[in-house]
């Protein structure tokens, strides 16, 4: 059993070593660290070949610093598939893993070969004093018990349900789903919605990690600019059709094809509601469709931002 770390990096020279740190002291140690550094302004290949070469680890990790700018979703999934393990443990480059963290995961992923992604918990700590919300909705969901619990497939959860960092998927499982990734689609959602797909996506209620949050955390961010929404619905959208295609293809239950399918529906009207200002799409929204949001507040401020613009 191979294990791997896949970490994505910009901008990190600050807060990188700790977590380095952190992962070479797990109880259960890790096999390679493979770090795509996305062309970062600061010091950040430069503190990590420092960290390597004053710790002797260069048969243990390996950076990549690419010649332009991927963008996070982008870069994660090279670090991904970069990665030679059975088993890849996606990484942040500003959280503190638990000492046991590799251990308690490999354990209840080697005990239970139907799972092929396995979340985890967190424990928050704040680094700015402008730092942005976890939300509350995610923190009352965590039971920190031990308990490993199956991710169902319903209209809830095709909307990702816990961070990506805290995160571990198969080898074997991110090989299979590699033809339908596409530009830009976030390599946690990504993993989430196929293995949803499959029933092979479970939550571990434990944290593995203290998660560092601050001004700077992407998937904190609100979406209350335009082009920012526009650009998430039609990602959404994208992924959407790229999780049916997948379930076509492996035959699965035909309540998921008729639920992605909905989802599908239900994305289209809130782009055209958006983009063309088609404001009567609320109507079918709010009545039919009101269960492809992930917050029901969502189909009425979008409305207002359609208004608004």
């Amino acid at each position: 059993m191979r294990i791997s770390v896949a970490m994505a990096t910009y901008n990190g020279e600050t807060t990188i070593v700790e977590q380095l740190m952190s992962i070479f002291k797990q109880s259960l140690p890790v096999d390679e660290v493979i770090i795509c550094d996305d062309c970062s302004k600061d010091n950040t290949a430069a503190v990590v070949e420092k960290y390597i070469s004053d710790n002797k680890l260069s048969d243990k990790i390996k950076i990549i610093v690419n010649e332009h700018n991927l963008g996070y979703a982008s870069n994660f999934v090279k670090a991904m598939y970069e990665c030679h393990g059975d088993y890849i443990f996606f990484c942040d480059q500003d959280d503190i893993w638990y000492p046991d963290r590799v251990k308690k995961m490999m354990d209840v992923m080697e005990a239970n070969s139907k799972i092929q992604v396995l979340g985890s918990e967190f424990e928050p700590f704040i680094d700015s004093d402008n730092a942005l919300s976890v939300p509350g909705w995610e923190l009352r969901e965590f039971k920190n018990d031990g308990s490993v619990e199956k991710v169902v497939f319903d209209s809830h959860n095709i909307f990702i349900g816990c961070q990506g960092c805290t995160m571990c998927v198969r080898q074997s499982f991110a090989q299979r789903i590699r033809p339908y990734w596409f530009e830009g689609w976030a390599h946690d959602e990504f993993v989430w919605k196929l293995s949803l797909s499959v029933d092979g996506l479970y939550i571990y209620h434990y944290k593995s990690l203290k998660r560092r949050v601050h001004d700077k955390n992407v998937s904190l961010h609100k979406m209350h600019d335009m082009a920012v929404r526009l650009k998430f619905l039609e990602n959404l959208g994208k992924s959407h059709k790229a999780t049916l295609k997948f379930s076509e293809d492996i035959n699965a239950e035909e309540y998921k094809i008729k639920l992605l399918e909905k989802n599908i529906k239900a994305t289209d009207l809130r782009i055209k509601l958006l983009k063309d200002k088609k404001y009567f799409n609320t109507v079918p929204l709010a009545i039919r469709y009101s269960d492809c949001y992930h917050k029901a507040r969502a189909i009425l401020m979008e409305l207002y931002m359609a208004i608004k613009q």
